[in-house]
C-alpha cells in the first residue's frame, strides 16, 4: 500500500489550491475580522487596560486571580491571593496560567507590565477571534473550498461561535481558535504518510490549550477518543490499532500526564474532590443546539405559534445556526448514505479527506450526545457516572457541544460546495424552462450553484450579526486602578494601614470550590475584598477557586464557624499578626450573631457606609473558645436539672427528643466521633435516621458527618412531613467542625401530631460516608451530656481543655 499512498499523496498536492490565493484570502479574513471586532468592541479596545467586562462573578474572579498572580506571586505555579494561608495551584484559579506566567516572566526579565495584565487579557480575547476566523478559513481551504466561500463562512462561524458567550466569564474557554486548530491539525494528520510529528503537534496544542482552561483538554480527549475509535472501527487491523492507539497517547495521554506531573510536583494534594457536583445537571440540551437563542425572532415565533420552548441555562446553549440545523436533519434522516457522492471519488483530494470528514462527523455527533448527557443523565442510568473516571471532573457537559458547532458547519459548506460545483439540472427540467422562460433556463445552472452557497452564508451572517448585537459587553472602570478603587479620600484603602495585617477575612465568609461544602458569597463583598487584596498585597482568606483540597477546606471552614475546639488554622498561620475582618455593613447584625468568636474580641479600625473593618488577633479565638467552655459549664450547672429517658439532662422534664449515639455500630476500622461506634453507608442507599410519630411543635434535627472524606457532606437530607418533603444538601447546614466531623442542623415545624420520616440519600453516587451522634429535639430547649474530656449542649460537642 505504500506505493499507492505515495501516488495518492502526489495527486493531492497536484490538486491543491494555489497557495497565493490562500494567503491573500487569509489576509483578507484577518483584516475583515479585525475591522468587525474593532467596530463591535471599540469601547473595550480603545483603552483595554482601563475597563473590565462586568457581566459575571466568574469573570471578575478570573481578572483578580490573573492580576494578583502576575503582580504579587513569586512562584510560577502557586497562587496566594485567596485561600490564605494555603493558596492554590494556578491550574485551579481560571487565570490562564500559560498567559499569566509569560507576563510574570516578561515583567521580571524584560520590562514591567504588571499593571497592564487586564489590557493584555482583553487584547488576547480580540486576537483569539481574529486567529479563530483565520484557522477556520485555513481548514476550509484545506478542504478545497473557494476563497470567497471559505472566508465568508469563517467570519460567520467565528462571530456566531458559542465560545463568544464566555467573553464575560471564563476567559480561558473563550479562545475560539483552539477547536478549529485541532480540526486543522487533525486534517494534516490524515494527509501525511508519517503522522508521528502531526500527533506531537496536536499533543502540544492540547497541552497549551489546557493551560488556558482545563476544559480544553476534556473536550479534546472525548472528541479525539471517538475519532480514534471510528478510524479503528473502519480498519481494525493490528497495525492501525497500534498506530492510532500510540498516536492518541501522544495527543491526549501525554499532555494529561505532563500536567499531572506539574501539578503533583509543585502542589500535590491527594484529597482534591473526585466527584464534583453537577455532572448530570450542567448538561447541554438539544433545544440549545438546534433552536435559535431566545432573543432571536424565530425562537419567539416557534415558542408562540408551534410549541413552547423551555427555558435553558446558558451552559446548555450552543446554537449551530438555522442552515446547519436543516443540514443536520438532512444528513441524519434523508440522504445519510449519499452525503459523499460516488462521482466525487474522481477528485484525489476527496479521497484523501473522506475518512477524515466521516471521522470528525462521527466524533462530533458522539461528543454532542456526551454533552447532552446520554445516557448517564437519564433516569435510572445515573449510576453510569460512577464509571466515568477523570471525566467526572468536567461537570459542565454543555461545553462539550461546542465542537459540534464547528464540525457541522464545516460539513455543511463542504457538502454544499461539492454539490454546487457538480450540479447538472435534469433534461426534463431544462426543457420545461426553455419553452416557458428561456432566460431562466440560460442562467439557471449558475443561479442554482451560487444559491446553494450564498443563501446559507447570508443566513449565517445574519444570525452572527444578531448574536453579536444581543450580547454586548458591559464595561465598567477597572478596579485594578487605584484612582478607581479608592476614589474618595475616606475610602478604607486610604484610611487603613493594611501593611500590619497578614490576611483579609470576609464576613459573611465565602468558600466556593471544595464541592463538599459550599458557602455562597455576596458579589459586592467579594469585589471589595479582592480589590483590597490586589492593591495591598494582603491575601484573602475567602475561597472562590476550583477543586480545593478537602482537608484544607475543612480547616478554613472550621476557623469561620463557632469553635467547639481550638481551630487547626491557628497552628498553621505563620504568625500572630492581626487579620483584617472585612464586614459588609448591611450584614452587621447577622455577622455579630454568627461570627461572635471572631468579632467579640476584635477591634474596629474603620467604619464606613459599605464596610466595617475590624482587627482580629488570631490567638483571641483561642481565648474566646476557653471563655465559651466556661460559659457552657456554668449553664449546664444551672440548667441541666432534669434527667431525660435517653440519659441526657435538660432544662425541664419530659423534653421530646430522640438521641441516636450509634455505639452498637462497630466496624473493623471505624471512623468514630463519640462513643464506641458510628454509622456508615453508601450515598446512593437510603440511610434512615428516624421514622415515627412526633407531637406538634418546632424541632431541630442535627447529625455529625465526617467532613474530611470526599463526598461526605454532599449527602442529601430528606424530612418527610405530612404535606411536604424538606430536602437539601448537608454541606449547606454546617454549624461547627470538630476533629474532621461536621455538625449539620435542620429546623422544621409540625403543625399537628404526625408521622415524620428522616433519612439520608444521594441518588446514584456510589461512595461511602460516615455519620454519628444524631439528635432530634424540640427547638428552644436545652439538653446536656458530659463525658470525660467533652461537654455536649444540644448536640454541640465541646472539647474540654486539658487540665
Amino acid at each position: 500500500m505504500k506505493g499507492v499512498e505515495q501516488i495518492e499523496h502526489t495527486l493531492h498536492n497536484i490538486a491543491s489550491p494555489k497557495r497565493g490565493h490562500t494567503f491573500w484570502g487569509l489576509v483578507g479574513v484577518l483584516v475583515c475580522a479585525a475591522l468587525l471586532i474593532s467596530l463591535e468592541h471599540q469601547d473595550l479596545l480603545r483603552a483595554p487596560n482601563d475597563v473590565i467586562i462586568a457581566n459575571s462573578s466568574d469573570g471578575f474572579k478570573s481578572y483578580m486571580t490573573a492580576i494578583w498572580h502576575v503582580k504579587h506571586d513569586s512562584s510560577y505555579v502557586h497562587y496566594a491571593g485567596m485561600n490564605y494561608p494555603y493558596g492554590e495551584h494556578v491550574l485551579f484559579t481560571d487565570n490562564q496560567p500559560i498567559v499569566c506566567n509569560a507576563l510574570q516572566w516578561w515583567s521580571t526579565q524584560m520590562w514591567d507590565v504588571k499593571d497592564r495584565v487586564i489590557g493584555f487579557m482583553h487584547v488576547t480575547l480580540a486576537l483569539s477571534m481574529i486567529f479563530g476566523a483565520g484557522m477556520i478559513y485555513l481548514l476550509l481551504r484545506k478542504l478545497h473550498l473557494p476563497v470567497w466561500v471559505a472566508g465568508w463562512a469563517a467570519l460567520g462561524m467565528a462571530f456566531l461561535s458559542p465560545q463568544y458567550g464566555r467573553f464575560d466569564g471564563h476567559f480561558g474557554m473563550a479562545h475560539i481558535w483552539v477547536l478549529p486548530m485541532l480540526l486543522f491539525l487533525l486534517c494534516r494528520y490524515e494527509e501525511r504518510q508519517s503522522r508521528r510529528y502531526q500527533s506531537l503537534l496536536i499533543g502540544a496544542l492540547v497541552w497549551v490549550a489546557a493551560q488556558l482552561h482545563f476544559y480544553n483538554l476534556g473536550v479534546s480527549a472525548v472528541f479525539l477518543g471517538f475519532y480514534t475509535l471510528f478510524q479503528i472501527g473502519i480498519n481494525p487491523s493490528w497495525r492501525n490499532i497500534w498506530t492510532r492507539g500510540s498516536h492518541f497517547t501522544v495527543m491526549i495521554l501525554l499532555p494529561f500526564a505532563l500536567l499531572n506531573v506539574w501539578l503533583h510536583w509543585s502542589d500535590y494534594f491527594a484529597d482534591r474532590p473526585m466527584s464534583p457536583y453537577g455532572f448530570t445537571d450542567y448538561i447541554g440540551r438539544w433545544e440549545g443546539v438546534f433552536l435559535p437563542y431566545p432573543y432571536f425572532a424565530l425562537h419567539r415565533w416557534i415558542s408562540e405559534w408551534i410549541v413552547p420552548i423551555r427555558s435553558l441555562d446558558f451552559e446548555a446553549e450552543a446554537y449551530v445556526g438555522f442552515s446547519a440545523t436543516l443540514f443536520t436533519l438532512w444528513y441524519l434522516f434523508k440522504r445519510r448514505t449519499k452525503a459523499f457522492e460516488p462521482e466525487w471519488e474522481a477528485a484525489a483530494y476527496h479521497r484523501v479527506h473522506k475518512n477524515y470528514l466521516r471521522g470528525i462527523s462521527f466524533a462530533a455527533f458522539a461528543t454532542l450526545l456526551f454533552g447532552l448527557g446520554f445516557p448517564f443523565a437519564f433516569n435510572e442510568l445515573e449510576w453510569l457516572v460512577n464509571y466515568m473516571g477523570p471525566l467526572r471532573q468536567f461537570r459542565g457537559l454543555g461545553r462539550f457541544t461546542w465542537v459540534f458547532f464547528y464540525v457541522i458547519n464545516l460539513m455543511m459548506f463542504y457538502v454544499l460546495w461539492n454539490r454546487s460545483a457538480r450540479y447538472i439540472p435534469g433534461a426534463a427540467w431544462m426543457a420545461f424552462w426553455q419553452k416557458r422562460a428561456p432566460f431562466i433556463a440560460k442562467n439557471w445552472v449558475k443561479t442554482a450553484r451560487y444559491g446553494m452557497l450564498v443563501l446559507p452564508l447570508c443566513l449565517l451572517s445574519a444570525e452572527a450579526f444578531w448574536f453579536q448585537k444581543n450580547n454586548p459587553l458591559q464595561l465598567v472602570p477597572s478596579p485594578a486602578k487605584r484612582e478607581v478603587a479608592a476614589a474618595e479620600p475616606g475610602h478604607w484603602l486610604n484610611k487603613v494601614d493594611f501593611g500590619r495585617y497578614q490576611s483579609l477575612m470576609p464576613l459573611p465568609y465565602y468558600h466556593i470550590g471544595s464541592e463538599n461544602m459550599w458557602l455562597n458569597f455576596d458579589f459586592e463583598l467579594f469585589q471589595k475584598v479582592q480589590t483590597t487584596a490586589y492593591h495591598t498585597g494582603v491575601p484573602d482568606m475567602g475561597v472562590m477557586l476550583s477543586r480545593t483540597s478537602v482537608s484544607r477546606m475543612v480547616k478554613s471552614l472550621q476557623f469561620s464557624l463557632t469553635p467547639c475546639e481550638i481551630p487547626d488554622m491557628l497552628s498553621e498561620l505563620p504568625d500572630n499578626r492581626p487579620i483584617a475582618l472585612m464586614i459588609k455593613r448591611s450584614e452587621w447584625d447577622a455577622v455579630r450573631k454568627n461570627y461572635a468568636h471572631l468579632t467579640d474580641k476584635a477591634r474596629t479600625v474603620y467604619q464606613g457606609p459599605e464596610i466595617t473593618i475590624m482587627s482580629l488577633i488570631p490567638d483571641s479565638v483561642r481565648t474566646w473558645w476557653e471563655d465559651k467552655i466556661q460559659l457552657e459549664q456554668r449553664n449546664m450547672a444551672q440548667n441541666a436539672a432534669y434527667n431525660q429517658e435517653s440519659g441526657l439532662r435538660g432544662d425541664q422534664s419530659g423534653i421530646w427528643h430522640r438521641y441516636m449515639a450509634y455505639d452498637s455500630l462497630t466496624q473493623e476500622k471505624p471512623y468514630i466521633f463519640q462513643g464506641k461506634g458510628a454509622g456508615s453507608g453508601m450515598l446512593s442507599d437510603t440511610t434512615r435516621i428516624w421514622n415515627g410519630t412526633m407531637p406538634k411543635g418546632v424541632y431541630s434535627f442535627s447529625i455529625w458527618v465526617k467532613a474530611d472524606e470526599d463526598m461526605g457532606l454532599p449527602q442529601e437530607y430528606h424530612i418527610r412531613l405530612p404535606n411536604t418533603v424538606l430536602n437539601g444538601n448537608l454541606g449547606s447546614r454546617v454549624q461547627t467542625i470538630v476533629q474532621g466531623w461536621a455538625l449539620c442542623k435542620v429546623v422544621f415545624e409540625l403543625e399537628t401530631d404526625a408521622p415524620v420520616d428522616i433519612f439520608l440519600h444521594k441518588k446514584d453516587i456510589e461512595m461511602p460516608f460516615w455519620y454519628d451522634e444524631a439528635l432530634i429535639m424540640a427547638q428552644n430547649r436545652h439538653l446536656y451530656l458530659q463525658k470525660p474530656g467533652w461537654l455536649m449542649h444540644n448536640n454541640f460537642w465541646y472539647k474540654l481543655p486539658a487540665n
